[in-house]
């Protein structure tokens, strides 16, 4: 699904981070626009980690805290039955861009930082995560899964997970879209040229809530959006 709002500078492709048709659409976004800078929900660490030939790996979780390499493996986990490494389309997004002559723009917190944050989670809140997830977990293994129906509203889910876990939604979301919001702002006030975003698909609202507010505030400047819709779910 895409949607175009008028801008003339700015481009966001939310993404599902273990879906082909994410690495499909950023190459060719990319590759037929020649943007100027590419930015993407990225920082240095997870860009080495995404080149790190033994990537396969999960983080110890006395680094990352149980939470955290719980969510993690989560991830690679749907990445194997759509068969997708999840974050490939943020590599492929790094590489496209070197490929047309484009800044590469890394505009996501420090993972540290993100990590700290985590660990900040109220204890129900992280047992009612643990539980989810395990339960996930479960589900995958057992290779139950269905897709999203068309119907359903992203801003559903987001406002779900956001009741569900408040906090999480806080740290992982709300904060992360402030911060690149604000990234983003001082890449278009710093070029002249096209940039493309490329962020997880629950960003992209946030994102351009706090960009408009920034817009209003100063230079009127015009914001566009591209986002697609390819979720896998599995049944409760």
């Amino acid at each position: 699904m895409e949607q175009n709002i008028a801008s003339q500078r700015l481009t966001i492709i939310g993404t599902t981070h273990v879906d082909r048709s994410s690495i499909e659409r950023v190459r060719k976004t990319i590759s037929e626009g020649h943007p100027s800078v590419v930015a993407v929900e990225l920082d240095d660490e997870r860009l080495w980690a995404l080149r790190d030939p033994h990537r396969d790996r999960l983080i110890s979780p006395i680094r990352s805290g149980p939470l955290a390499w719980l969510m993690a493996l989560l991830e690679r986990s749907v990445g194997s039955l759509t068969g997708v490494f999840p974050g490939s389309e943020m590599l492929e997004a790094v590489n496209e861009a070197q490929r047309v002559g484009a800044q590469v723009a890394m505009i996501d917190k420090p993972i540290d930082t993100i990590l700290s944050d985590l660990s900040t989670l109220p204890l129900r809140e992280k047992l009612r995560i643990g539980t989810d997830i395990v339960v996930a977990l479960l589900a995958i293994g057992t290779r139950r899964k269905s897709v999203q129906p068309e119907n359903t509203s992203l801003n559903a889910l987001m406002e779900e997970f956001d009741a569900k876990y408040p906090t999480l939604s806080r740290i992982l979301v709300r904060d992360r879209d402030k911060h690149m919001a604000g990234m983003l702002r001082g890449i278009l006030q710093s070029c002249t040229g096209q940039v493309v975003a490329v962020v997880g698909l629950g960003h992209v609202r946030g994102i351009m809530q706090y960009l408009n507010m920034g817009q209003r505030a100063t230079s009127g400047e015009m914001y566009g959006i591209r986002y697609e819709w390819t979720l896998v779910v599995f049944p409760r």
